[in-house]
């Protein structure tokens, strides 16, 4: 299986945390160079020490931003949604379970009708 690491979410987040603050006092909070937050911001991978100081600052699971085939090939559909759902720091975490909650559902119902999936 091939991973990779989704380096557009990351420096979307970034950004969007970031805000109208500049670059120097973000990088200062966050604790990592300016040219490092400058660069990730772009779109280019960080060392693995700046990636993991960065989803701390974020507030956000490293997990979130590694991608593979595997995902959608190893777990059933509704529970893949779910975890997606369920990582996805942008979504309230009641909210985020609910729509598991809901797709869960939705799939049972259609496995009790015989729905082809």
């Amino acid at each position: 299986m091939k991973y990779h690491l989704d380096l557009e979410r990351l420096s979307r987040l970034i950004r969007q945390k970031r805000g109208m603050n500049g670059l120097r006092e973000v990088a200062d909070e966050a604790g990592i160079s300016t040219s490092t937050l400058s660069r990730v911001e772009r779109g280019q991978t960080p060392d693995l020490s700046s990636f993991i100081v960065l989803c701390n600052w974020l507030d956000v699971s490293p997990s979130t931003f590694f991608r593979g085939a595997e995902i959608s090939n190893s777990l059933p559909v509704p529970e893949a949604i779910a975890l997606q759902l369920q990582s996805d720091k942008n979504l309230d975490p009641a909210v985020a379970n609910a729509l598991a909650i809901l797709v869960k559902a939705a799939y049972r119902e259609l496995k009790s009708k015989n729905v082809p999936l």
